[in-house]
């Protein structure tokens, strides 16, 4: 069995995670918006092509989020912190799945956002991202 080089793991886990913050913050605008229009109850003086946008973003934010999950999957975790790696992996899944059911929330066409749908989702990606930072903690502090 060959032996796993930790550099090449925390460098994928270094760009993963610095490419998910980038992505979050460029989507930050657009989640504003609509949390702003959820709790002012003013969904409907959203456009269909202001919502129609924000989708779009969320769905290439998220499509990227899967791409990332994907990055972490096939990562290769040196065998000390393969069950921390594991852990990891399944809170940032969540995360994405999170994304996706908030992005799933929003119905340009109809212009409405299933309120409900898009709390849950916004408390999911918390929880999740908690998890992610804690595990990311504790494999960035584990002895090599």
């Amino acid at each position: 069995m060959r032996k796993t080089n930790p550099n090449v793991y925390f460098g994928v886990l270094s760009k993963v995670l610095q490419g998910t913050e980038d992505e979050a913050n460029d989507m930050n605008a657009d989640f504003e918006k609509i949390r702003q229009a959820l709790d002012a109850h003013t969904v409907d003086q959203l456009t269909v092509a202001d919502l129609t946008a924000v989708a779009d973003h969320f769905q290439k934010g998220t499509d990227g989020y899967q791409a990332k999950l994907a990055q972490l999957e096939q990562a290769q975790a040196p065998i000390k912190i393969l069950g921390k790696h594991k852990n990891l992996v399944t809170a940032f899944r969540n995360y994405t799945e999170g994304c996706q059911a908030m992005t799933d929330s929003i119905h340009p066409a109809d212009q409405t956002v299933d309120e409900a749908a898009f709390n849950a989702a916004e408390q999911q990606q918390e929880e999740a991202m908690g998890k992610v930072t804690a595990m990311t903690q504790r494999i960035m502090t584990s002895q090599m």
